[in-house]
């Protein structure tokens, strides 16, 4: 943990060596919050969300439709019966109940399978974000591996991680999910040079070059690209309430829902970030605070994601930085995001008597500034005594990236610290806006 203690030092404008006219400061952070500011966002999208979405399961309707799910793979007439007596309800109600039978402990391996059948056969974009929680808790590995391949048919790659963990595991330890994984190759998205079920070498090659185009853009395709796509949209409303009821967790004192939805949403595709953009205004600090924190775990894809939409992370991030209680959250995810037209809204809160917020505003530029920063980065390292283990130590290595200068850690910095800051210069050649070669 940094310090909490703010440095009472003043503001000094400093002079440049061998200058005798001070460098100009620039502008002065931001004083004040938008008038709009700290409005009960979450709350107004959840009574929109009320009416749409799915709705929860009754106890009662969890024991009638698991009967009937797994007479699916009874076969015979059984079946066909079951599949006409499913087909003639409601998707949403079934699908919800089916996600229902999926999150209740009780519920054997027989139905557990079958409801993951049935929602991989019959997608529903909604139950996109509660099929993406089922991955941290489902041990069944069939019926995970039919929870990835749902993912899939929805245009998400929260899944792909899951199939190739099982697919990597050692043969005999679950045959049955590793023919199922295997099996949801063919539904990855197409390249020029992958005949699917030609060779399982090649399958698994083409899986881990769109597993790393998803965990870089969080978009389903085999190659990298900076053009829009509208799989990146979540405003339908059914998608979008369910979204905002995962948004409404962040709420929370207690962890396991915080961190549930942090698993679900920085597992989306980044048309959540409009979303979280948005309960970063909250009057609940919890929500901001986790909202800000969820962007900074997002990371660079969020960046891209604005670079692709024109999504303008630049205005939300200059006002969001005005909110003094969560400005380090703010500071962190400006930087995590990765582009460098955010390095000015972080540099003058380098001259901040906060030491806490200096250091945040010394680990944003090190994750996304370029040479425009040069001058407030040797003006801050002008002054280290103004400066923590941490924040020195990023200036140093920003400068040694920007300028070929050594970088140099003091001997009381934590090895930990040090290793972070070491991987995030490692990272920003992965910046968005840096070319990549196709994988």
């Amino acid at each position: 943990m940094r310090c909490a203690a703010a440095a009472a030092l003043p503001l000094l404008l400093l002079a440049g060596a061998g200058c005798d006219r001070p460098h100009d400061p620039g502008p002065a952070p931001p004083a004040d919050l938008p008038a709009d500011w700290l409005q009960p966002v979450v709350q107004q999208h959840l009574e929109a969300a009320a009416r749409h979405g799915l709705a929860e399961a009754t106890p009662a309707q969890l024991a009638e439709i698991a009967p009937w799910l797994e007479a699916l793979g009874a076969g015979g007439r059984v079946a066909v019966a079951a599949r006409r007596e499913l087909e003639q309800r409601d998707p949403a109600t079934l699908a919800a109940a089916a996600l229902g039978l999926l999150e209740a402990r009780e519920t054997g391996a027989a139905a557990r399978r079958a409801a993951a059948a049935w929602l991989e056969a019959h997608p529903l974009e909604a139950a996109t974000p509660r099929l993406s929680l089922r991955l941290k808790y489902e041990k069944d590995g069939v019926a995970a591996v039919a929870v990835a391949r749902a993912l899939l048919r929805l245009r998400s790659g929260a899944g792909l991680e899951a199939l190739a963990q099982v697919l990597a595991a050692e043969a005999g330890s679950d045959d049955a999910a590793r023919a199922a994984a295997a099996a949801a190759l063919h539904l990855l998205p197409p390249h020029p040079d992958w005949r699917p079920g030609a060779d399982f070498q090649a399958d698994w090659q083409h899986l881990q070059r769109v597993l790393a185009v998803w965990n870089r853009e969080r978009r389903l395709a085999s190659a990298p690209s900076d053009q829009p796509d509208p799989g990146d949209d979540v405003s339908a409303p059914a998608l979008a309430a369910e979204v905002w009821r995962m948004i409404a967790r962040l709420d929370s004192q207690p962890l396991r829902p915080v961190d549930d939805a942090r698993f679900v949403l920085t597992r989306m595709r980044c048309g959540v970030l409009p979303l979280l953009c948005a309960a970063a205004r909250d009057q609940s600090l919890y929500v901001r605070e986790h909202a800000l924190e969820t962007i900074a775990w997002i990371g660079a894809p969020a960046g891209r994601y604005a670079l692709r939409t024109g999504f303008d992370l630049n205005g939300f991030f200059g006002q969001a930085l005005a909110e003094p209680r969560t400005r380090m959250q703010a500071l962190e995810a400006l930087g995590a995001c990765g582009l460098q037209e955010l390095a000015p809204l972080a540099a003058p809160w380098l001259r901040s008597t906060s030491t806490e917020e200096v250091t945040a505003a010394a680990d944003a530029l090190l994750r996304c500034a370029g040479v425009d920063a040069i001058a407030a980065l040797d003006e801050a390292l002008a002054r280290p005594e103004r400066l923590s283990d941490e924040a020195h130590y990023a200036l140093s290595l920003l400068r040694a990236e920007l300028q070929g200068t050594p970088a140099a850690a003091r001997p009381t910095l934590a090895a930990t610290e040090k290793e972070r800051r070491d991987r995030w210069r490692e990272q920003r050649r992965e910046r968005p806006g840096a070319p990549v070669a196709e994988g």
